[in-house]
């Protein structure tokens, strides 16, 4: 295996080079697994309609959660 070729990953049934998806999260895309499609139109609709962003949206609870102020509330 060549340096450049990295591990295989799976997203989407697909194989995915690691090397890609590191390059990825390095400019600041990440993947977030199995939440519903549905959950995420609403909630990138509700953004729209707020004149913001669901990256905004996401920051700010990512935020809060980390510094305390906010704590989800029941079972996954």
């Amino acid at each position: 295996m060549d340096g450049r070729a990295g591990l295989d990953a799976r997203a989407h049934g697909r194989h995915v080079s690691t090397h890609v998806l590191a390059r990825l999260a390095t400019t600041g895309i990440y993947l977030v697994r199995d939440v519903p499609r549905d959950l995420q139109r609403a909630a990138r609709a509700r953004a729209v309609r707020e004149s913001t962003t669901l990256r905004w949206v996401l920051l700010q609870a990512l935020r809060d959660y980390a510094t305390g102020t906010w704590t989800p509330k029941g079972t996954q």
